[in-house]
């Protein structure tokens, strides 16, 4: 095992190394898809911490884990099956192999996971060594900054590893790094840039970008008074990239009797031009460096930009997701409409709030398994003040290669008993479209949920001002499908062609919440089959279920939804055959009932 092995390597075998990992990730990413810009920066930081320290004795922690792949090749895990079904995770995960003390997918755990691990070693008496890694824009998460502040006593040996590459995955918003405004007089400060221009000449790649960290590195080399304020030993900042300093200090601090926080600077895409240029495409990338131009995403900021152009009202409202969310186009038309809260759900819900209040209207746009972080305040800030908040929740159902940590199967379960709030599922882009419209005319708290990846062209049959109305896409006299979800219907259609199951009835229930109880009562039928990609549990079938349970009528039903278990890495049809809610799995539902 490498991680093993290059506790021998000299700097130069390290550095050789490090070039042939970033061949491979580059292989790895355009392969499979993935994480690239952070992975690529981290290479020499995650080395140096394997070369000094010993894992998995000592507990490595990563924040979010998109600078986790270099980790799981030294701790032995094949990148060739990465997110793959049965391969190996694109994230931290426990399950996976004893190097990985705590799972990562969502920012800012690492230093609360840390001071976890560190209590629980020193009451039972252990001794190892803890190691928190987390981005510049990760550490701007409440989260994050709860752990940093929340006592000046923290455990020691712990080692908090800032890995700045000034970025987070577009701009970095956080005020962290404009908050010391004369830093740059600093005698520190222009000893350190001075140092950086003699090691990199301008021509070079990280020359070049000098200039952009430049304004990282001044907002940080103050910052020693505020860590040491929390707690904190403050060291650095050191080049990130540089092996022979990185493993100096590593092993000048490593057996410090206390809370160290090293500050790194590193370079988001370090090592491959166009990821340099460009940190932000290559963040997260489907297979080939290519992305979808017919997605729900895509449609989506088409949309926005569209209704903008009418609506001076209208503003965007995202958490450094801009460009997974497809907002980059708004971003160019309406850049004093689109406000970017860093990896801060939170504070983006509560921030539409008060745009709300004060005559606005915003469009929160999040990831299905980002939004989970702001439950509190879309019921506390928006719901109860029924506000003219529309959330545009991106990645509903399954979200493929991501895994477990980001699937997007929980929103139906803890949105629907929200009050106030109205949940959308539109069966395609068109719908998606029409809907939005009509949320905007309602004027109230509104959720438009839809799933990643193709999005399908099924015709619309009602118009806009019946859409809290269900609508029947195919008649027949057998079972009814109430499907839920733009792939549920689409799979539903889909059952409907194979043999054996031409009588039953397809319906596009394209609002959850409220139900069209009209439509429910007026069913003739006693087989009901209940159809979505989401777990049943708390879901849209439950919902279905609640609501004949609280009447006085009697029905079959059969709820067709994910049993409550994580859902591994894979694609996406891969997770609907493991969760049987594909076609075929629906039509074998509707002739068992059927015969």
């Amino acid at each position: 095992m490498l991680t093993d092995d290059i506790k021998n390597y000299s700097i130069k075998q390290l550095e050789g190394l490090a070039g042939e990992l970033r061949e491979q990730l580059i292989g790895t990413v355009r392969e499979n898809g993935g994480h690239l810009s952070s992975n690529l920066g981290a290479v020499e930081l995650v080395l140096a911490l394997h070369k000094v320290f010993d894992f998995p004795q000592d507990k490595l922690i990563f924040d979010v884990g998109h600078q986790s792949y270099v980790h799981k090749l030294l701790t032995g895990r094949s990148l060739e099956t990465l997110r793959k079904k049965g391969g190996t995770s694109g994230f931290p995960d426990p399950f996976e192999s004893e190097y990985d003390p705590f799972i990562a997918g969502h920012s800012g755990t690492s230093v609360a996971a840390g001071i976890g691990l560190c209590n629980a070693r020193d009451l039972r008496g252990e001794n190892y060594r803890v190691i928190s890694c987390i981005g510049d824009a990760s550490l701007g998460n409440g989260l994050a900054l709860e752990a940093v502040f929340s006592s000046e006593q923290k455990p020691k040996n712990f080692l908090v590893v800032l890995n700045d590459n000034g970025m987070s995955i577009r701009t970095n918003h956080s005020a962290l790094y404009r908050s010391i405004s004369k830093a740059t007089a600093k005698k520190r400060y222009r000893r350190f840039n001075s140092f950086l221009s003699r090691t990199f000449k301008e021509t070079s790649a990280f020359g070049r970008y000098l200039r952009k960290i430049k304004y990282s590195i001044k907002g940080w080399l103050n910052q020693n008074d505020f860590f040491e304020r929390c707690g904190f030993k403050y060291i650095g900042p050191v080049n990130g990239h540089d092996l022979s300093e990185l493993v100096s200090v590593l092993n000048n601090i490593k057996d410090l009797d206390e809370p160290v926080l090293l500050h790194a600077i590193t370079q988001k895409g370090k090592g491959y031009d166009a990821a340099e240029q460009d940190p932000a495409r290559f963040h997260g990338v489907s297979r080939g460096f290519s992305g979808s131009e017919n997605s729900f995403s895509v449609a989506l900021g088409r949309l926005l930009c569209d209704r903008a152009a009418a609506d001076p009202s209208l503003v965007a409202v995202t958490a450094a997701m801009t460009d997974g969310v497809g907002l980059t186009d708004f971003a160019a038309a309406h850049p004093d409409r689109l406000f970017d809260a860093g990896i801060c759900e939170e504070y983006a819900v509560t921030m539409a709030a008060g745009m709300a209040r004060g005559g606005l209207f915003p469009v929160v746009c999040l990831y299905s398994t980002f939004l989970q972080r702001a439950v509190d305040q879309i019921v506390h800030d928006v719901c109860l003040q029924n506000l003219p908040v529309l959330f545009c929740v991106d990645r509903a159902g399954f979200v493929g290669a991501d895994g477990k940590t980001h699937q997007g199967l929980l929103d139906i379960a803890f949105l629907r008993a929200v009050p106030n709030l109205d949940v959308y599922a539109p069966k395609d882009c068109a719908e998606l479209s029409d809907i939005f419209d009509y949320a905007r005319a309602r004027m109230r708290p509104a959720v438009i949920r839809y799933p990643n990846g193709y999005c399908p062209n099924l015709g619309s049959v009602h118009k806009i001002s019946d859409f809290y109305l269900w609508e029947t896409l195919s008649d027949g006299d057998g079972p009814v499908v109430l499907a839920c979800g733009a792939r549920a219907v689409a799979r539903a259609m889909e059952a409907k062609k194979l043999s054996g199951v031409k009588s039953a009835k397809i319906v596009n229930c394209r609002t959850v919440s409220p139900l069209d109880e009209r439509f429910l009562d007026s069913i003739d039928k006693k087989k009901i089959i209940t159809f979505e990609e989401g777990y049943a549990a708390g879901g849209f079938g439950s919902a279905v279920a609640e609501y004949y349970a609280r009447g006085a009528r009697t029905v079959q039903l059969k709820v067709m939804g994910a049993d409550s278990v994580p859902v591994e890495h894979a694609t996406a049809q891969e997770q609907a055959e493991a969760c049987k809610l594909t076609a075929a799995d629906l039509a074998r539902k509707i002739q068992a009932w059927e015969n």
